[in-house]
């Protein structure tokens, strides 16, 4: 029996099921604002507009829509300059990649060229990939891009591409007159993309590109060292090649294991360091400690082997006589 009252107070608490728990867990969460899209509420100021209004809240209806319908009209003009965005970005990317390196191995070759024969035509490419650059970078973002390397032989792709750059140009001029800067377009997102897609930049790394354009540039200088050293070579006699051979070899290091681990070649070292006598007493005495290490683990199997069948004939049940018969007098 229980004292002060404690069964009573245990009665009258109520008891809790798991349905009534995970009732007020769910009513627990917070729903979120529900957010009302600009076409409902369009059409809610419409609805309101039916009715018999006072004309300064018609006013103020009819302003409230106006600008309903601009903000539908910008993200829709957004929706598809993304969608065109994401669909030519990695044209974009790959061709202003290639004009940037051949603007910039053009202007390599006019500096470190000696002759001015070539002057002209140089300058006449560097206009015309600088003009390419500007078509790249400034292409407007609600049309679908044209490709400057492909469908060269098309005429309705070429006069398409020159109706676009006739548009761009307008666009930088009347830019400058206002005094702003044209969004570029063919910049966004660069470093998302990847290179190996493109043969064009299997050949150098992009991380060093002023050093991996330079393959007119560079000839000459490997051609150059290459040349003077067979005419050094050349004028040398068999003699003098052959002990020229011999003295770099022996200037050469020996040939070494290219993964060999430190420890290794350090037991090794040890090794040969180490007298005949010694090595014979190791020997012997990894010999002998493999034979007792063999000698103990067989020792410890037969005497396991042979508890158990100790313990088998232990738990054998005891044969029961059979009783005698009696003899029959």
């Amino acid at each position: 029996m229980a004292h002060g009252g404690y069964a009573k107070r245990r009665d009258s608490e109520p008891k809790q099921t798991a349905g009534s728990s995970r009732r007020s867990k769910v009513l627990r969460v917070e729903k979120k604002p529900k957010t009302v899209s600009i076409k409902n509420q369009m059409r809610s100021v419409e609805r309101f507009l039916r009715k018999d209004l006072p004309p300064e809240v018609r006013e103020s209806l009819v302003e409230k829509l106006e600008d309903l319908k601009k903000q539908q009209d910008a993200h829709a003009r957004l929706a598809v300059e993304r969608k065109i965005f994401f669909r030519n970005r990695k044209i974009k990317f790959f061709e202003r990649r290639k004009i940037e390196r051949s603007i910039r191995r053009l202007e390599k070759l006019q500096r470190t060229s000696s002759a001015h024969v070539g002057d002209v035509d140089i300058a006449e490419q560097l206009s015309k990939l600088k003009e390419d650059l500007e078509y790249v970078r400034f292409f407007p973002k609600n049309e679908k891009y044209v490709s400057l390397f492909t469908g060269a032989e098309d005429s309705e792709v070429i006069e398409k591409r020159g109706k676009m750059r006739q548009q761009i140009k307008a666009n930088i001029i009347v830019a400058a007159a206002s005094g702003k800067e044209l969004e570029e377009t063919g910049s966004e997102d660069d470093g998302l993309l990847d290179l190996s897609d493109d043969d064009f930049f299997d050949k150098g790394s992009s991380s060093d590109e002023a050093d991996a354009d330079d393959e007119l540039t560079d000839k000459s200088a490997k051609e150059a060292a290459s040349s003077a050293s067979g005419r050094a070579t050349s004028g040398m006699s068999s003699d003098e090649r052959n002990q020229k051979q011999n003295s770099d070899r022996a200037l050469m290091p020996p040939p070494q294991a290219r993964f060999e681990s430190n420890s290794r070649k350090n037991l090794y070292v040890q090794r040969n360091e180490m007298p005949s006598s010694s090595r014979n007493n190791t020997s012997n005495r990894r010999s002998e400690s493999s034979y007792n290490a063999r000698a103990s683990a067989a020792n410890s199997y037969s005497s396991q082997s042979s508890n158990l069948s100790s313990n088998s004939d232990a738990h054998k049940p005891k044969r029961k006589r059979r009783p005698k018969k009696k003899k029959q007098q």
